[in-house]
């Protein structure tokens, strides 16, 4: 039995794996990806998105606050 990762699971995991996605490569996670994204940021992920061209813009997975406050 496999377990299957939630939609914010998902979008951490590739943002973690790649560094970095534009909302088209998080739309085929899911269409709420906007949602999800605000999920993490709630839960203490840095993630900041940079509006490219048009209709584009790319979300770059900078760490948790935790993670920065263990380094201090």
């Amino acid at each position: 039995m496999s377990e299957s990762l939630t939609q914010t699971s998902r979008l951490l995991k590739l943002l973690k794996t790649k560094g970095s996605a534009t909302n088209r490569e998080l739309n085929r996670i899911c269409f709420r990806y906007g949602a999800r994204i605000h999920d993490l940021r709630h839960e203490g992920y840095e993630i900041v998105s940079e509006h490219i061209k048009d209709g584009l813009w790319r979300f770059t997975y900078k760490g948790h606050r935790d993670d920065q406050e263990k380094a201090a």
